[in-house]
């Protein structure tokens, strides 16, 4: 394999000029630089992408740590991010955390000892993040966040996507209104829950706590709570689902008791379920920017790399409500 010294030899230049040329172009003349390039070709030559890197501080390599892969609303997410960062020349490493803090707290590490420019990262711990401030890193925050932590964020403004969905439903006739959501810990979550809050104590309506449904955002929770909820003597006319999986989860276990959407049940779910497009009745729901969210996600951190005193972004991207089929008036 050729060396930098067989191609400055070749080349009858310095091993100096040649290194000047892999890492500052603009320096060397046009003539150096074609009697380099034509001995790098001749001798096969490929230059080292570390070397380079450490010669250059730079890696042109992000770390993407998000907590579900499963998950369509993040598969989406990433691909858009990937794709917009690819035209920047810029490489991804992905690790999937399972929301297990003590993994997303190693996938960090090992990206830093990969010497990634950024981390941008959906994150689970407050302690990780905490983590990061700390040791310097350079990251953005994206859907998930802390309000008490000064960092680089972009976000949907979930409130009000939760406060949107259920006065949509209200306006229905809808008052029995069951919800599908996670434990409380995470920022969506808690954010459409007081959304779904501020709409119904606006209207009057009392809350049914026996009808608040921790599923832990899983589908196979969410299946097994909607079992027990539709099997009751009083059932909801309505169920908001916070997230894609749990409206799979719930629309499988309808169909199994024998029950349709929307005529015993209507749905409204937040972010698009896995076969949308050929579903029926399509599934009303809240969409995220995801696009914007994955090209936000960049620029921040790509601004953050550039120039690490820059400004904190803090951005709130709107949802947008898209009605399907699967709500009726009652």
């Amino acid at each position: 394999m050729a060396t930098i010294n067989d191609v400055a030899e070749k080349a009858k230049v310095s091993v100096v000029t040649v290194s000047r040329l892999l890492n500052h172009p603009e320096v060397v003349n046009a003539k150096s630089a074609e009697k380099i390039h034509k001995a790098m070709e001749e001798l096969h030559f490929q230059p080292s992408q570390i070397a380079r890197s450490l010669a250059k501080r730079r890696t042109n390599t992000l770390g993407v740590v998000m907590p579900d892969v499963k998950n369509p609303f993040f598969n989406k997410w990433f691909r858009c991010l990937e794709e917009y960062a690819t035209i920047h020349q810029f490489s991804m490493l992905l690790c999937n955390t399972d929301d297990d803090p003590e993994k997303e707290m190693r996938y960090i590490k090992l990206m830093q000892a990969h010497r990634v420019d950024g981390i941008v990262i959906v994150p689970y711990a407050k302690k990780s993040i905490e983590y990061l401030i700390k040791s310097g890193q350079k990251f953005v925050l994206v859907d998930r966040i802390f309000k008490d932590l000064e960092v680089d964020f972009v976000t949907t403004d979930h409130f009000r996507g939760g406060y949107e969905a259920t006065r949509y439903l209200i306006s229905l006739g809808h008052r029995r209104i069951a919800v599908l959501r996670g434990e409380g810990y995470i920022f969506p979550d808690a954010e459409r829950y007081s959304g779904f809050q501020k709409a119904m104590q606006e209207t009057g309506i009392q809350i049914d706590e026996n009808m608040i449904m921790n599923c832990g955002l899983d589908e196979g929770k969410a299946y097994q709570q909607t079992k027990e909820l539709m099997n009751r003597e009083e059932r909801p006319t309505a169920v908001f689902s916070f997230n894609g999986l749990m409206s799979l989860g719930f629309i499988q276990a309808v169909q199994e008791i024998g029950l349709s959407i929307p005529q015993d049940v209507s749905l409204l779910g937040f972010d698009e379920i896995q076969g949308y497009g050929i579903f029926r009745p399509k599934v009303t729901h809240v969409i995220q920017p995801i696009k914007s969210l994955g090209e936000f996600a960049f620029d921040m951190i790509a601004e953050r790399i550039k120039k690490a005193d820059s400004v904190r972004q803090q951005i709130f991207l709107k949802p947008l409500l898209i009605v399907g089929d699967s709500c009726i008036q009652i």
